[in-house]
């Protein structure tokens, strides 16, 4: 516990003042090399060919560095496409791969891999372009939702909610990350414009608001078990150990990678810009 709080605030210390001075393309720049480690770790688990696993990353991260260098480029309207397609794609990916219906193979989960690290990173792309603060509401939920679900989980957790992919997460954690991402985001909402939840409420009321960060919390549910699924199937605890006490990176964003479409969707659509 010790370490995993420590590495938190360390990299705090470091983003926060990185995101908050550093110029738009050095923030870019950094985020893609992120989100490239994300997708490295995620090939991992899959188990394709090292070449791939290699050679995609690079691919990725070569594309991005060239689409934020080339001052030409219109990536925001590429970008809106993008998320909208990996809003339908990530409700497909769940509910097949959760309800043991259907989880991608290799070909389509490295595809899918692909296309879900770009689709993140469009999704900060267009937040960005608005303000610090709207990128900031953007992610929030995850980090409120994965905390409620971890203390109230440790806490109170009792009933399983999935023992053959997570034995450790519970129904009361579930709980516990609704409660406190409703009372989070509504109160945000009524005093911190230009978020998702802002626009949300100021656009529909605060029930449909309340409906809508209920359906967010259980997408970041899902995305964690999700992961936690993937890592199941490779036998391995952490999809990394670049961050001592957390693992991979793709551990810390495995949530945020499904919830930041729909929240900058829902935020595009609130402010009629779809």
């Amino acid at each position: 516990m010790v370490t995993r709080i420590l590495t938190a605030l360390v990299l705090l210390g470091f983003v926060i003042p990185f995101v908050a001075l550093a110029a738009p393309h050095w923030f870019f720049y950094f985020v893609a090399v992120v989100f490239a480690t994300v997708l490295w770790e995620w090939l991992r688990l899959l188990d394709v060919p090292k070449g791939a696993v290699i050679a995609l990353p690079v691919a990725f991260l070569t594309s991005l560095i060239l689409v934020v260098s080339d001052p030409w480029v219109d990536f925001g309207t590429i970008a809106v496409f993008l998320i909208g397609f990996a809003c339908l794609g990530w409700c497909v990916i769940l509910f097949g791969s959760l309800t043991g219906a259907w989880l991608p193979g290799k070909l389509l989960g490295s595809l899918w891999a692909y296309f879900a690290s770009l689709a993140a990173f469009s999704a900060i792309w267009v937040a960005y372009q608005d303000s610090l603060l709207s990128l900031f509401l953007a992610i929030v939920l995850v980090w409120i939702a994965d905390s409620g679900a971890y203390f109230f989980g440790k806490w109170f957790g009792r009933v399983r909610l999935a023992p053959s992919i997570s034995p450790g997460k519970t129904w009361e954690g579930v709980l516990g990350a609704v409660v406190l991402s409703m009372l989070i985001m509504l109160s945000l909402a009524s005093w911190l414009p230009y978020g998702w939840n802002w626009a949300t409420a100021y656009r529909w009321g605060y029930p449909i608001l309340a409906m809508t960060v209920f359906g967010f919390t259980l997408l970041s549910v899902a995305g964690d078990l999700f992961q936690s699924l993937l890592k199941r199937r490779a036998g391995v605890k952490d999809s990394g150990n670049l961050l001592p006490g957390h693992g991979g990176l793709y551990d810390r964003l495995d949530a945020a990678l499904v919830v930041l479409p729909f929240t900058v969707v829902t935020q595009l659509w609130a402010e009629s810009r779809l």
